[in-house]
């Protein structure tokens, strides 16, 4: 809803928040790792189907359980055709007898892969191999694409337990120090996720590759302090 408030918005955040435990529906759509957030987007009336703006107008809305990583955005590398050599070189397969290339890379990682910082593009190279084509994105698409969606962000932590989930907290972060998102690249804060297969007589099929960061290391691209919301009690959440 891009015309939503921020009072408004934050208002329907207090809400869910206060709702207590929330049963997830058991249809398309929700039954995978996605559905909590799904539902979220739901009880909140916002639509996070368009991968280049935020969710809600001005904010990117994400939820976290302790665990798992906060996706970023998706973004294909260059140059064309470089998961087609990724999976042949680096190929796994999995109990379905399919080659696949799922692999997380922060800064050096395993399996000799490593981010490259060049004078104006990230590069994923292996130790191993000269004569590939490496994936590479320029600084400028990658700055772009995180400063289009996250200028203003907030993150609602919960609980999830099948088939409910529990909102228990929300975050909100802004004014991240989009010049220091190529470094937390390079240093491994912000994770680059490969997940491609090849699919039975239909070549290879590609999930997209994913940026990924912990929520812990969210205060090293939001250096600001931040403000939080959560049942019964509000400290500091903008207009709030």
């Amino acid at each position: 809803m891009p015309g939503m408030a921020d009072d408004e918005l934050f208002a329907r955040l207090k809400a869910v928040i206060a709702r207590g435990w929330v049963r997830i529906p058991d249809k398309y759509g929700y039954r995978g790792t996605g559905g909590a957030g799904r539902m979220l987007e739901e009880l909140l009336g916002v639509d996070g189907g368009n991968l280049d703006i935020p969710d809600a107008g001005k904010w990117e809305i994400k939820f976290h359980t302790k665990t798992a990583l906060l996706t970023l955005f998706h973004l294909e590398a260059q140059p064309k055709g470089h998961m087609h050599h990724l999976v042949r070189l680096y190929r796994r397969r999995d109990n379905k007898g399919r080659l696949s290339f799922r692999h997380t890379i922060r800064g050096r990682y395993s399996m000799g892969f490593y981010v490259d910082n060049e004078s104006h593009r990230i590069t994923v190279r292996n130790t191993d191999q000269s004569d590939v084509l490496w994936p590479y994105w320029t600084h400028d698409s990658l700055i772009n694409a995180f400063a289009a969606k996250f200028r203003r962000l907030v993150v609602v932590k919960g609980e999830r337990r099948k088939p409910e989930v529990r909102y228990d907290v929300a975050w909100s972060f802004e004014e991240p120090r989009v010049t220091l998102f190529i470094e937390a690249i390079e240093k491994g804060v912000v994770a680059i996720d490969f997940d491609a297969r090849t699919s039975h007589g239909r070549g290879l099929r590609n999930h997209g590759t994913k940026f990924r960061v912990h929520y812990d290391d969210l205060w090293n691209l939001y250096p600001k302090p931040q403000n939080s919301l959560m049942a019964g009690y509000v400290y500091n959440f903008s207009s709030f």
